[in-house]
């Protein structure tokens, strides 16, 4: 269930329509962290932390939320010229930190912020925000002006396969009245080998 505060509550429960746009946050690897919004017209300000919407042209896809366990996904498209100075990421364009590295262990968090209804978005207050998503970031395709990410949730290692047929002998053991210690040397004849079951009976 999705947290959100008192007035965001009234306020979804009692207007028809609403005035919103996406927050997007890109925290890399080494901690440094970039604010994005798909606001058309200007920066959207949050708690101190400022969202910019003339950097990067983000676009989402609808988020993939399943019941059983497989990885929630986001699909994020960014669009770039190359040659626009706030383009860039780590002071490199676009498309080269894709090719880079340095989205490797990138996380993405993806919020909706709700406005009241007082003007144009600018002159608006924000009421609050809903968090969508969260997950690491992978690079589905880059070519021309678009690079295109895949955003998946932090269950991902819930749905691989647990490795079976596999057998896995005892290491190196000792055993002190009745308990099972580690007599801390290395085993150089314990391995992992390939088991494939037989009819045969197997003791």
């Amino acid at each position: 269930m999705k947290e959100v505060s008192a007035d965001l509550a009234t306020h979804l429960n009692t207007e028809k329509t609403f005035l919103s746009c996406d927050l997007f946050e890109l925290v890399l690897a080494n901690g440094n962290t970039y604010r994005y919004t798909d606001a058309p017209d200007c920066d959207v300000v949050l708690d101190n932390l400022i969202y910019r919407h003339d950097s990067l042209m983000i676009r989402r896809q609808q988020i993939s939320i399943q019941s059983k366990v497989t990885v929630d996904s986001l699909e994020v498209v960014i669009y770039t010229d190359g040659e626009h100075a706030a383009d860039k990421i780590e002071s490199m364009p676009v498309m080269r930190v894709a090719h880079s590295g340095v989205l490797d262990g990138a996380r993405m968090s993806l919020k909706r912020a709700f406005f009241r209804k007082t003007g144009d978005l600018p002159a608006a207050s924000v009421i609050g925000t809903i968090g969508l998503f969260s997950g690491d970031v992978e690079i589905k395709s880059s070519s021309g002006i678009q690079l295109e990410l895949t955003v998946k949730s932090k269950t991902q290692g819930l749905n691989m396969e647990f490795p079976i047929r596999k057998y896995y002998p005892q290491g190196a053991y000792t055993t002190t009245s009745g308990r099972i210690v580690s007599n801390g040397q290395t085993d150089s004849t314990c391995l992992i080998a390939p088991f494939v079951p037989r009819k045969e009976v197997l003791l």
